[in-house]
């Protein structure tokens, strides 16, 4: 399987699960399709740049830079999408002799095995374990963070704005410990976790056979 077919594929089952642009665009003649292509790429272009010479975001002074900033990236964000949806629809091209349904079967087969067998890329145990990692540390950040505005949200509520340099001094040697108590739990819960983590994932079943279409 080359990558354009990959391509068509991946949009196929992503955004055009109903088929229509794919079923739409085979049934007419290539050169109707390229004309189409050329069509709305020249549109597109076309739109998308004399939008923006209309609407000259950075002439009016009245709209804060951050809001500039917003509307350019989502300037920005419109006109690759456009982009990447021609490129999507030139992808097609390499699918149209490819046997679809006998893919689209054959996946659906595959999909429901992982569900099946709980082989979802999201569950801990199937994680490659620099993710895994990644994800305890940012576990824990988000944890850090709100207990460290639990803390000191707790504090002011309790002494107000200005407290003393002995309970500035105290607050402070207890968050430390506080902080360290809350790390080495989290490390041995960490542990823990992992521990049945790599234990389930030795008994991971695999996809029999690959069985997916090749050509």
């Amino acid at each position: 399987m080359n990558i354009g077919q990959k391509l068509g594929l991946l949009w196929l089952t992503t955004f055009d699960r109903s088929q229509f642009l794919y079923k739409s665009l085979k049934s007419v003649s290539f050169i109707y399709r390229y004309s189409f292509y050329i069509l709305i790429t020249v549109s597109l272009w076309f739109l998308i740049e004399k939008v923006g010479v209309m609407i000259d975001i950075r002439t009016y002074d009245s709209i804060p830079v951050f809001a500039q900033t917003l509307i350019i990236f989502c300037g920005l964000f419109i006109k690759y999408a456009s982009i990447i949806f021609v490129m999507a629809l030139g992808a097609y091209e390499a699918i149209y002799d490819f046997d679809v349904d006998k893919y689209l079967e054959e996946l659906k087969t595959k999909k429901q095995f992982i569900k099946d067998n709980k082989l979802q890329k999201w569950r801990l145990r199937n994680m490659h374990i620099f993710f895994r990692v990644l994800f305890y540390i940012g576990l824990w950040c988000f944890l850090y963070l709100l207990l460290e505005d639990i803390l000191i949200s707790a504090f002011f509520d309790i002494y107000g704005h200005n407290p003393s340099k002995d309970i500035y001094i105290k607050f402070l040697i207890d968050y430390d410990l506080t902080i360290k108590y809350f790390t080495g739990i989290y490390l041995i819960t960490i542990i823990i976790l992992d521990f049945f983590v790599r234990k389930n994932r030795n008994a991971i079943k695999e996809f029999p056979t690959e069985t997916l279409t090749k050509e």
